[in-house]
C-alpha cells in the first residue's frame, strides 16, 4: 500500500460509478446513538476475549454475540440496505455473513492484497458486495482499508500466495507497482462506510498508531443471481430486501415487516474469533 500518501486522493462518493470503479463511500449512513451502542457492544466482547484471542476477527456477531439482535438488526437497516441496492442495482437482497474486523492500537496486523470471494466457498456469484461500517474514525494513520479501483473487472480468481503468517490472513495476491501505486485509502468518520465488490483488491497495513480501528462488514448479495450452498455455508441466509420471489428455501425472511427470529439459530452463542477473515 502507498503509504507516501499526504492527503487521501478524491474518493468515490457516487454509488452510480460503483459498477464501474468497484467500490464507493457512503458518508454517514448509520446514526451515532446506533454507532454508540455499537461500540459498546463490541468493547464488551474485547473486554471477555479469552487471553489469547486477538480482536481482529470477531465473527458472525449477528449470530454469536450476546446481544445478536441488536447487530441483525443492524444488517437489516434502512439506510444500509438502501446503499447496498443502489451499488447492487437490484431489488432482492440477502445477508451472507458479518465480521467485527478490530486493530488494536499499537500491534494491530497487517492485511495483504487480497480479494473476498476465494474465502467463500459455498457462495457462488458476482453480485456481492461488502458493507465496511465505521465503528471507529479510520485514516491512513491508524491502517485504514486501501482498494486498487477497477479490479474487479472480469471478476478474475486470482491465487492466493502463502505469506511468512506475520499478518492477518496468511495469504496475498500478486499486484503490479502500477496497481499498488493507484491503491485508495477508504477513509471513514464513525457511522460512514464503504461498499466493495468482492472481487476488488484491497487491503490494509498494520495499526501501528496509537488509536484503535474497528470496522464492521456486512455481505450481501443479490437474490436473484447469487446461490448459496446452505448445507455448507454454516451460517444463517437472511432474505432482507425484496418482494419474495427468490425467497428460497432454507433463507430466513427478516424483511423489516417481518420480526426478527426468536433465535440466532445457534444453541449456545458465545464470542469467538476466527484466524481467517476476507476484509481490510
Amino acid at each position: 500500500m502507498n503509504q507516501t500518501l499526504t492527503q487521501s486522493p478524491s474518493i468515490n462518493h457516487d454509488p452510480s460509478l460503483y459498477l464501474d470503479l468497484g467500490y464507493c463511500i457512503a458518508p454517514s449512513l448509520v446514526d451515532a446513538e446506533t454507532i454508540q451502542t455499537a461500540r459498546q457492544s463490541l468493547d464488551y466482547m474485547i473486554d471477555n476475549l479469552e487471553s489469547h484471542r486477538r480482536p481482529e476477527a470477531l465473527v458472525e456477531p449477528h449470530v454469536v454475540a450476546k446481544d445478536w439482535e441488536f447487530w441483525l438488526a443492524l444488517c437489516r437497516y434502512p439506510q444500509v440496505i438502501d446503499a447496498v441496492q443502489n451499488c447492487l442495482q437490484c431489488d432482492e437482497i440477502i445477508l451472507l455473513m458479518s465480521h467485527l474486523i478490530v486493530k488494536p492500537a499499537g500491534d494491530g496486523l497487517k492485511t495483504h492484497w487480497h480479494q473476498d470471494n476465494t474465502y467463500w466457498p459455498s457462495v457462488k456469484g458476482t453480485d456481492i458486495t461488502t458493507v465496511w461500517l465505521a465503528l471507529d474514525d479510520v485514516d491512513i494513520e491508524n491502517a485504514a482499508m486501501y482498494v486498487i479501483p477497477k479490479t474487479h473487472e472480469g471478476f478474475e480468481e486470482l491465487d492466493m500466495i502463502k505469506t511468512d503468517g506475520n499478518d492477518l490472513l496468511s495469504v496475498r495476491v500478486d499486484v503490479t507497482d502500477d496497481m499498488e501505486n493507484s491503491a485508495v485509502p477508504c477513509e471513514l468518520k464513525q457511522g460512514s462506510a464503504s461498499l466493495h465488490d468482492s472481487f476488488i483488491i484491497h487491503g490494509s497495513e498494520a495499526n501501528n498508531s496509537n488509536r484503535r480501528r474497528a470496522g464492521y462488514t456486512m455481505r450481501y448479495g443479490d437474490a436473484a443471481t447469487v446461490d448459496v450452498g446452505i448445507a455448507d455455508h454454516n451460517k444463517p441466509v437472511y432474505y432482507v430486501r425484496g418482494d419474495g420471489t427468490n425467497l428460497r428455501e432454507g433463507y430466513i425472511d427478516i424483511r423489516p415487516d417481518k420480526n426478527l427470529p426468536a433465535t440466532s439459530g445457534v444453541e449456545k452463542r458465545k464470542n469467538y474469533t476466527s484466524k481467517v477473515v476476507e476484509n481490510g
